[in-house]
């Protein structure tokens, strides 16, 4: 299983399923500079649950069905005892002015075609695969940046499960495994781009997400290993209404590693990854100012057949 993925690396046989199950958390620790009707500094932390079942089905020899989708709670801690309009203490199942409340977040459809398949065999796995992913209504309803400036700034929220908008998905992985370390090695190029704007006029970033890894086995009586990964994630221009918004673009590195056992529940894997901004900054700050953040995401992944 590549580190963290419960959906990579692994192609159905004809009527088999593998089911996955991956439970996430994401620790990001903010800070901006004052803003001119707020003269004090900004603070805290976004904390992220997400639950992300996912099933793949063997519909052939050669072609795979996967889905998954998100379930979770995105929570907003701020920690200053100062009042504002832009941050407060609350989390994304609640409505808000500028926004609609729900546990549940985006669900991925995707066809892969299995170029290569070693299935449980040593060998070469090569995918290939397109599809869609499809927005829910836990999403902002305006523009929390307000940059058409034809209104006061008022009370707003900045983050949601949901994007609202449609998205198509390109997909391609190549894996190998042996006897021999590293068992499995490989890697993804996973590319999603909107295929137009929500009904609330936000075109979310294309995004691009390039990964290799590793694993690493351990010969002992509980079967573990150890995984290693690195990925670059890049983030396109996101855009309101048809104007740029602030802190849309970014690229970061991502490295990570992983422990994986298998258990009577199937494989499971625990991993931990740190991003680091090669440039960009966290999204949900207010514009080109001073800004700084630090994350953590802690990954649980578990796969059966």
């Amino acid at each position: 299983m590549p580190v963290g993925e419960a959906d990579k690396g692994i192609g159905a046989s004809k009527g088999s399923i593998y089911y996955g199950l991956q439970m996430q958390s994401m620790f990001i620790d903010w800070w901006h500079d004052p803003l001119e009707k707020e003269p004090f500094k900004h603070s805290g932390n976004l904390n992220t649950f997400l639950l992300r079942p996912s099933m793949i089905y063997g519909i052939s020899t050669n072609l795979n069905l996967m889905t998954s989708t998100t379930l979770g709670i995105r929570s907003m801690n701020w920690s200053s005892k100062e009042k504002s309009i832009h941050h407060r203490t609350e989390s994304s199942h609640s409505d808000f002015d500028n926004a609609h409340g729900n546990i549940l977040g985006d669900t991925d459809i995707l066809l892969r075609y299995l170029v290569k398949n070693a299935g449980d065999g040593e060998g070469l796995r090569f995918f290939i695969g397109g599809g869609l992913v499809v927005p829910s209504k836990s999403v902002l309803t305006s523009d929390p940046f307000f940059l058409n400036n034809k209104e006061e700034m008022k009370e707003h929220r900045h983050f949601s499960l949901s994007s609202g908008a449609y998205k198509y998905i390109l997909e391609q992985q190549v894996f190998i495994k042996r006897e021999t370390n590293p068992v499995f090695y490989g890697g993804f190029i996973l590319y999603k781009n909107p295929t137009s704007e929500s009904k609330y006029g936000y075109r979310p970033s294309p995004t691009l997400n390039v990964s290799l890894s590793m694993t690493f086995k351990r010969f002992d009586q509980r079967d573990s290993s150890v995984g290693y990964s690195v990925a670059l994630f890049k983030s396109g221009q996101a855009y309101w209404n048809g104007l740029p918004s602030p802190n849309s673009q970014s690229t970061s590195f991502i490295p990570g590693i992983s422990y994986l056992i298998n258990s009577r529940f199937g494989a499971l894997s625990f991993n931990i990854q740190k991003p680091f901004f090669i440039d960009g900054s966290f999204s949900s700050n207010e514009g080109n100012i001073g800004q700084g953040s630090n994350i953590w995401q802690f990954t649980i992944s578990l796969r059966k057949v």
